[in-house]
């Protein structure tokens, strides 16, 4: 995990200062540091660290505050606690992890490992339906310009596409891009 960009907001000195040790001996480089909730998220949002890691003890919203960092998928997110974690949502729909602190090198690490891994899988899911969702809508335009063409031109469905893929190679466009043109003419 060597070269990952971190920012962190921990309450407690002491603490924060075993928590820094440890990432820094993992080779990862701080890009700011948190005061409460509401600080923290801008900075999050500004910085785009590869890991936010933020104590549940922090003033403010921890709970907001987590879920906004998860569900707009700012960062992988580590929360620590020293105090049981009572208020805190249950991290089987957020891919977030809470360690107890005090926190051993090898304990954070893994626990940094584990949650920037499942945080790489989950914005590579939401790519890959953002293409597909891409693709179908590419689709159902084609679709429908073939409709319109085979209804003007009398032609079978086979015929309408290879004149659409011919016009976009004589336009040198897209096949959604001439698609769109030809509803936009209807």
């Amino acid at each position: 995990m060597e070269g990952l960009e971190y920012c962190l907001a921990v309450s407690n000195t002491m603490d924060k200062k075993a928590v820094i040790s440890a990432l820094l001996t993992a080779g990862l480089r701080c890009s700011g540091e948190g005061e409460n909730c509401q600080q923290f998220l801008r900075i999050i949002r500004r910085v785009q660290p590869h890991l936010a890691i933020m104590d549940v003890s922090l003033p403010g919203n921890v709970v907001e505050t987590a879920s906004i960092i998860d569900q707009e998928a700012l960062s992988a997110l580590l929360l620590v606690s020293r105090h049981n974690n009572k208020g805190l949502p249950p991290p089987r729909n957020l891919s977030f992890m809470v360690l107890a602190l005090p926190v051993n090198e090898l304990v954070i690490n893994t626990a940094i490992e584990a949650v920037y891994l499942e945080f790489r899988r989950r914005r590579q899911l939401v790519e890959e339906l953002c293409s597909l969702r891409s693709k179908l809508q590419a689709r159902t335009v084609i679709e429908q310009a073939k409709g319109i063409i085979m209804k003007d031109f009398s032609i079978d469905e086979d015929r309408a596409y290879r004149y659409l893929q011919k016009r976009s190679m004589d336009q040198r466009l897209p096949l959604k891009e001439v698609a769109e043109r030809v509803l936009s003419k209807k």
